[in-house]
């Protein structure tokens, strides 16, 4: 009994673990090794996404916004309930994160200080909602800059400074037609006023925060890899409770008045 009540956080903690491992740098039989812990709740911020060559970093066009809910907060972190996002009251801030990891240019600091301010607000007085939210901070001050990295890389392409205006127009038109059809011309305006980076960042987080339904909800396969060893762990727990039950009735069968008297 004591073994089940534990074994989800022992499978986690276990989990964790491998990713942390598997994100050291590798080095050969000849070479000391050399453990980088940036960001491991360390103070070194993530850097920026950057382009070479003179060109400069655009949304992609055709980025689709998604959040993995309140449970993968941070790569290779520790889950204790998995799957009970919806459970969370401010669950909305785990998919503004998520998504404010996927627009290119949006500082690693804004998205997290965002968490924090929005979770703050949606919890209001509830001690235990915003114990679970500082938790989730903690975990992300853990998790350094790998899933942020991999996040602005896919959100981010490298243009020429002459076609920087004309793919942001793009980008916003695409989602536009997404989310509000009817405002589809708003787009070359508004990538206009945000002649840098960080004004674009700042204007897809608006719109973000405006239309939620733009952040599709999807399934942690991490999670899901967690989900389906617990459930190998109830149905191997309740094959065998019904192999013992089968045993009982056994025994009880052994002892009844008509096997005595066969």
């Amino acid at each position: 009994t004591i073994l089940k009540m534990f074994l989800p956080t022992i499978i986690s903690i276990t989990t964790s673990s491998i990713l942390l491992l598997q994100s050291l740098p590798i080095t050969t039989a000849d070479e000391p090794p050399v453990l980088n812990f940036d960001g491991l709740g360390g103070s070194k911020p993530c850097p920026n996404f950057r382009c070479a060559g003179g060109t400069k970093p655009v949304q992609k066009e055709r980025t689709k916004f998604s959040s993995k809910g309140c449970s993968a907060m941070s790569s290779g972190s520790i889950t204790m309930n998995p799957g009970q996002d919806s459970d969370e009251i401010y669950s909305s801030c785990c998919d503004l994160w998520h998504s404010c990891y996927q627009v290119c240019g949006a500082a690693k600091a804004v998205c997290d200080d965002g968490f924090k301010k929005c979770a703050e607000e949606l919890c209001g007085g509830d001690t235990e909602c915003k114990s679970s939210a500082d938790m989730k901070m903690l975990l992300i001050g853990f998790g350094g800059c790998q899933q942020y990295d991999q996040a602005q890389y896919q959100a981010c392409e490298c243009v020429s400074k002459n076609d920087v205006e004309k793919r942001k127009t793009k980008a916003l038109r695409y989602f536009y037609k997404k989310v509000a059809p009817d405002a589809v011309n708003k787009a070359e305006q508004l990538g206009k006023k945000a002649d840098t980076a960080a004004k674009m960042a700042g204007l897809f987080l608006k719109l973000l925060k405006k239309y939620p339904n733009a952040i599709k909800k999807v399934k942690d396969p991490q999670i899901e890899m967690y989900e389906q060893m617990m459930k190998n762990v109830r149905d191997k727990s309740s094959t065998e409770e019904d192999l013992s039950d089968d045993v009982d009735e056994g025994d009880s069968f052994a002892d009844s008045d008509e096997t005595q008297e066969l």
